[in-house]
């Protein structure tokens, strides 16, 4: 594990490699880029589908060395990496930067992540972040960094703004192991030096007075339920979940959606629980793939063994 972080860290130092200000992609650049996402392509495929744990490690290590060579080419920034399904790339809404972060599933079912800030300025500027999940006892009460990341596959952001300062929500999907997976939407801040800050106390959950610093689900592994960002609501919508036996209780690799929706809304800085979304239960969950076809975390095939 040791050697992983520290790998991590060479390939992705926060460093800034000069540029012009032009931020347009010229056509070299643009086929220089295209041949790096052919490669991370094919490179990711095995990262996520191959059968056998050592060749999904090799294959981690050469995505990151790929990775690093392709957003080191002039205003890769620019460049979305679409074909590469097996890596999340989330731009925030102010354009300001955009998270790219994949996957490792390890021998014990587990999953660990990998990822990175890319910022959007002249010069190539990118912030490493370093998967620490595992160590992080109460997630829900705990403050993080870049280098003690909650590690999770993005699939949405977005964005408020609260007495001058900026906020930015993460939707991330988390494989945990071979009996649950996760969600949890986490909240980024940058302070006065532009260094990034994960968690921030703003959810209040029910019969709870102590904001919580992010929301995490767990439920059955093929399980799906909502959880994400309404637009027209303007709230966090949720499934509510329960046990599949009432027996069950405590036991979230047994919960599954049961029709009806929880949410928070924002008021004063605050993400405040609503208990009920909705005034019945729905016949089928309100759509929120996300926009970009691939990014849906549940593409992520897990390989039968290993």
């Amino acid at each position: 594990m040791h050697k992983r972080l520290i790998l991590l860290l060479f390939l992705f130092p926060a460093l800034m490699y000069g540029q012009k200000n032009n931020k347009e992609l010229t056509p070299e650049n643009l086929a220089i880029l295209q041949a790096y996402e052919d490669t991370l392509q094919f490179i990711g495929d095995s990262v996520v589908l191959s059968s056998d744990w050592s060749m999904r490690e090799q294959a981690c290590i050469v995505f990151l060395k790929e990775l690093k060579y392709a957003l080191k080419v002039e205003n890769s920034y620019q460049f979305p990496f679409d074909s590469v399904v097996t890596m999340s790339v989330k731009y925030a809404p102010d354009n300001t930067f955009r998270i790219l972060t994949w996957q490792l599933q390890m021998k014990d079912h587990s999953h660990r992540y990998y990822g990175a800030i890319q910022y959007n300025t002249p010069e190539l500027k990118l912030t490493p972040l370093i998967d620490m999940s595992m160590f992080v006892g109460n997630p829900e009460d705990t403050l993080l960094s870049a280098n003690s990341w909650y590690g999770c596959l993005y699939y949405n952001i977005i964005q408020k703004k609260y007495r001058g300062k900026t906020y930015y929500y993460l939707f991330g999907w988390d494989g945990n192991d071979m009996w649950s997976n996760k969600k949890l939407v986490d909240v980024l801040t940058f302070d006065e030096f532009g260094t990034p800050k994960f968690g921030h106390p703003q959810f209040l959950k029910r019969d709870d007075p102590n904001p919580k610093t992010r929301i995490i689900i767990e439920y059955k592994e093929d399980a799906s339920p909502v959880f994400n960002y309404d637009e027209q609501l303007k709230m966090i919508v949720i499934s509510f979940l329960r046990p599949e036996n009432p027996m069950s209780e405590g036991i979230y690799f047994t919960y599954i959606p049961d029709g009806t929706y929880i949410g928070f809304y924002f008021k004063k800085g605050l993400w405040r629980f609503k208990d009920q979304v909705f005034d019945q239960t729905q016949d089928a969950p309100p759509d929120y793939t996300p926009e970009r076809e691939g990014t849906d975390p549940n593409i992520y095939i897990k390989p039968d063994n290993q």
